[in-house]
């Protein structure tokens, strides 16, 4: 009997085990297209900017998904950390985060369904951070072809914003911009220079770039003949100028030599000496900023006043 029931086990024995194993195939094809729920434990890793770390950096936080099994199956080699850095522009002192489904480290093209996180939001707490406004001070070359000058040369923003270790901000007293030549041509120009960051270390700075503008114009010389020359209020007693009206040379930009008239300039007459024939005036001449001018001649020889005849 027993030997009986032993050949009907092992009769077609090949075809029974192929039966068997597709049946076994079958079941796991059939079980990877049900749809099954899995929890998932990630961990959260938080860094802070520069010079500020994170008091709590880490966090573990449950993810759970839905999706058909064959699905899931993709997600053996998944990271396990949610990464997250905090702006550098974040200056306060706690920061919060609601994780959405997007931040979490799936696969592309994965059909998977985030039915929920817990904890959603995670807040952090950073050590505090010092502020200061300081100046900026610039490092750029403007140069102009012979014949031009630079006008009106700027930086915008005038001053920067720091965030960082309150010990490390307050020895900054001011920052500087990247070095930097540019070769002007005529009319106005504008540059964007980045704020040079090697030195400040740990120390954020807002805005990280500045806007340096100006205009480049041709020189202008121009002759104003007759101009009144006057005498200092001391030390002419006794004493006249041998010319009372010189001509005086401007050179400067152009549109504002052009409308420059002779009531801006004042010649002014300096005693050299203090007795003939050796005493003589020097010329000086007073004109608006930005505008170089002299006089010519740059001296006057001095004279006795005529004497009074008496009375007869």
């Amino acid at each position: 009997m027993r030997s009986d029931f032993g050949q009907v086990v092992v009769r077609n024995w090949p075809l029974k085990l192929a039966a068997l194993f597709f049946s076994i195939m079958l079941y796991v094809a059939v079980a990877a297209q049900q749809p099954v729920t899995q929890a998932l434990a990630l961990h959260v890793s938080i860094v802070g900017p520069p010079g500020r770390p994170v008091r709590e950096p880490s966090a573990e936080v449950t993810v759970l998904i839905s999706g058909r099994g064959s699905e899931l199956l993709k997600l053996r080699s998944l990271p396990r950390v949610i990464a997250r850095t905090i702006p550098d522009t974040f200056a306060g002192s706690s920061w919060r985060w609601r994780i959405q489904a997007s931040d979490l480290p799936l696969p592309s093209g994965v059909d998977i369904q985030v039915v929920d996180i817990t904890p959603q939001d995670i807040e952090v707490h950073l050590d505090s951070a010092g502020r200061r406004d300081v100046r900026v001070v610039s490092r750029i070359t403007m140069e102009a072809d012979s014949g031009f000058v630079i006008e009106g040369l700027s930086i915008v923003p005038g001053t920067a914003h720091l965030i960082g270790p309150m010990k490390s901000v307050a020895a900054i007293e001011s920052v500087t911009t990247a070095q930097a030549t540019f070769a002007s041509g005529n009319g106005p120009f504008f540059h964007t220079v980045p704020i040079d960051t090697i030195p400040l270390g740990e120390v954020r700075v807002v805005p990280r770039d500045v806007r340096v503008s100006g205009e480049t114009t041709p020189l202008l010389r121009r002759s104003f003949p007759g101009v009144p020359v006057t005498a200092t209020a001391s030390g002419f007693a006794g004493f006249t100028l041998a010319a009372e009206r010189v001509a005086v040379q401007v050179t400067g930009p152009a549109p504002r030599v052009r409308g420059l008239t002779r009531d801006s300039l004042h010649v002014v007459a300096h005693l050299v000496g203090h007795q003939l024939p050796d005493a003589y005036a020097r010329l000086t001449v007073a004109a608006p900023a930005g505008l170089s001018a002299h006089a010519v001649p740059d001296s006057v020889p001095l004279k006795s006043p005529p004497k009074r005849r008496p009375r007869g």
